[in-house]
């Protein structure tokens, strides 16, 4: 089998980066290998290695821009940095290996992944602006410039602190959730591919690069050819290895390893040889990361569950994926629980806990499993089961709780069942009493079923699934009720795309879309199942108006047009953040002003009154001014950050 390596130097009599003899196909170039030994992507800033010969494309003319230099080379292409020579403003540019641009299926894939990028337009996506080619056969396209670091720089420095990793980990979820929105899997996930630039205060703001192999699941040209895989091995999904059928869960899997690797500083699988890393892929079960670094059990459960072999047990997209590792996040972020009160001397010797009914009554069919566990000198005890799912249990104990990651054995019984359930499990949470009473929790301890037969798992899905409280039965809407529905979103699409949404003026971009699919799904509902013969080409019609909000508010460019028009500052404030390029930032403002130049003198005004009030001691006068001169330029950033810097003043 042969592994397409997209950060591989290309086939050649010499290698441009190091001017020695071409490199073999997966042999890293020395002049582009980062410390892991694997080879790294482009990365903004780097100069590389002189060229033993004068580079043809450097000073050559790309729409507006001056092509100045290298700064990076992959296997489809090599990008060089850009200047616009009036305005300054940079922009990276990658060019298509000339000796691939007589190969159409090459050729396509290269605008393929401009057009990936630019189907999407998420804002931790690299940005693409334009695509061409120059006589006779160079193609490229425009992008983005970025000045920062890769993930893989970041790593090799240290290690990463757990809310860093997870903080980047959820910019990279949303992302890839609007890329598999659009029908594109990435593919190629490794921590190379994530740069890590500074907006606006957000030190580590991600941009997700190098869609080269992309595979758009839509498209009716296929993409790869039986038997070639492409992606990088360490990060390869076991469907990837094996050329099975590949969607978002193999996303998952990859972005599972990188976040192994964020937090462990190792990878789950390493081998000299490619074939037996695929094959651990496959068949191998990854290590425990707490048993390389200390790793909160919630996160490991986590990262475990994204590198199931099966895709079927692994989160089922990204959006699963980020609520996951979003509640581990607000964890860490209240800190650690306050500490148990310390146990009476008499309480030294080990005991059996005594149950305690649980605060809330489980339902029936919970309360019916009997769970036993093996105490000290194997005496049975008896506690009270708070949850059940087909992977663990939680049991309510206020003291005597076994070690963390210690495992145990115990019972399950039910009429449902033949005969008692034996399993093993390990403890992989504790619940204090303080922590139950802070976060409205049951004091006790979670467990994780391990090494459960094929026969045991079939049982304990009929146990969870009985013990899964039944939905309360929903009475269908009426024909009047959707009526009434529809008039009300009819009346919402009327006045404005948030309102439509039913998303404040500074949502963020993930909540733009979250709105928009659940919305989407509502109406695609009742357009395939009417309750009135109108109802359908209303719901059409309603759903032409949700894509219409979605083109306005979904991406950074289109949005900041959108909400500087308005003078919805607050929403402009969002796309700033979200790292608008400054060149189309001034674009846009000397577009509105020209257009209605009251605007200028308006926030001028307003801007002297707020600074009068702020020196006055008036702090709401001065807010209110500061507001109504964003509202009249909400395109200025120097009135932006002259108003974040005097709210932060206010808080402290």
């Amino acid at each position: 089998m042969n592994v397409a390596d997209t950060t591989s130097t290309s086939p050649g009599p010499t290698c441009p980066q190091c001017g020695g003899p071409a490199h073999g196909a997966g042999e890293p170039c020395p002049a582009q290998t980062g410390t892991a030994g694997r080879t790294l992507g482009f990365e903004a800033g780097a100069a590389p290695a002189p060229a033993p010969q004068a580079d043809p494309l450097v000073g050559s003319r790309v729409g507006s821009f001056l092509v100045a230099r290298m700064i990076g080379r992959g296997g489809m292409g090599t990008v060089y940095l850009a200047e616009h020579p009036v305005i300054g403003s940079k922009v990276a540019v990658k060019f298509l290996h000339e000796s691939m641009a007589q190969e159409a299926e090459v050729v396509a894939r290269f605008y393929d992944e401009a057009r990936a990028v630019n189907l999407i337009g998420h804002e931790n996506i690299v940005g693409v602006y334009d695509l061409s080619m120059l006589p006779p056969n160079r193609f490229y396209y425009v992008m983005e410039y970025l000045e920062g670091e890769t993930l893989a720089a970041l790593e090799h420095r240290g290690r990463v602190p757990v809310e860093v990793g997870l903080e980047i980990l959820l910019q990279l979820c949303d992302a890839l959730a609007a890329a598999h929105e659009q029908g594109v899997v990435h593919r190629d996930l490794k921590p190379e591919n994530v740069f890590l630039v500074s907006r606006r205060g957000q030190r580590h703001f991600v941009k997700l690069v190098d869609f080269g192999i992309a595979k758009l699941r839509r498209a009716s040209r296929g993409q790869t050819q039986a038997g070639v895989l492409v992606g990088t091995p360490e990060y390869m999904a076991p469907e990837q290895c094996d050329d099975g059928e590949i969607d978002a869960r193999t996303d998952v899997y990859a972005l599972g390893v990188m976040a192994f690797e964020l937090f462990t500083g190792q990878l789950p699988f390493t081998a000299r040889a490619t074939t037996q890393l695929l094959l651990a892929h496959m068949g191998k079960a990854p290590p425990r990361p707490s048993s390389i670094a200390p790793v909160d059990p919630n996160l490991e459960a986590i990262i475990l569950r994204a590198l199931e072999k099966d895709p079927a047990r692994r989160f089922q997209d990204m959006g699963a994926f980020a609520d996951a590792l979003r509640q581990v996040l607000k964890r860490v972020e209240a800190g650690p629980a306050p500490p148990a009160p310390a146990p009476p001397a008499a309480a030294a010797q080990p005991a059996a806990p005594a149950p305690a009914a649980p605060p809330t009554t489980p339902p029936e069919a919970l309360s019916g499993i009997e769970v036993t566990l093996r105490g000290a000198g194997g005496a049975p005890l008896h506690l009270p089961l708070v949850e059940l799912t087909r992977g663990g249990l939680f049991l309510r104990a206020d003291s005597g709780l076994p070690p963390l990651l210690s495992r145990v054995r115990l019972t399950l019984a039910h009429p449902s069942l033949r005969a008692p359930l034996a399993l093993s499990a390990e403890v992989v949470r504790h619940v204090s009493p303080a922590e139950a009473a802070a976060v409205r929790l049951q004091p006790g301890f979670a467990l994780q079923f391990v090494e459960a037969t094929p026969e045991a798992r079939a049982a304990l899905t009929g146990l969870a699934d009985l013990a899964r409280p039944a939905p309360a039965p929903q009475r269908p809407p009426s024909a009047a009720e959707v009526d009434a529905r529809l008039d009300a979103l009819e009346a919402r699409a009327g006045a404005d795309p948030y309102a439509l949404l039913s998303v404040p003026p500074d949502a963020e971009f993930s909540a733009v879309r979250r709105a928009a699919a659940a919305l989407r799904e509502e109406l695609e509902r009742l357009h395939a199942r009417p309750l009135a013969p109108a109802h359908p080409g209303r719901a059409l019609g309603l759903l032409v108006r949700v894509e219409g909000a979605v083109s306005a508010l979904g991406a950074p460019a289109s949005r900041l047009a959108h909400d500087a028009r308005a003078g919805n500052w607050r929403g402009v404030a969002r796309c700033l953040k979200a790292g608008v390029p400054e060149a189309l930032v001034r674009a846009r403002r000397d577009s509105l002003l020209g257009a209605e130049p009251g605007r200028r003198a308006e926030a001028e005004r307003q801007l002297a009154r707020a600074r009068v009030a702020h020196k006055l001691g008036n702090a709401e006068a001065a807010a209110a001014a500061f507001e109504a001169a964003l509202r009249a330029d909400p395109l200025d950033p120097a009135a932006h950050e002259a108003f974040a810097a005097f709210e932060a003043a206010r808080r402290s």
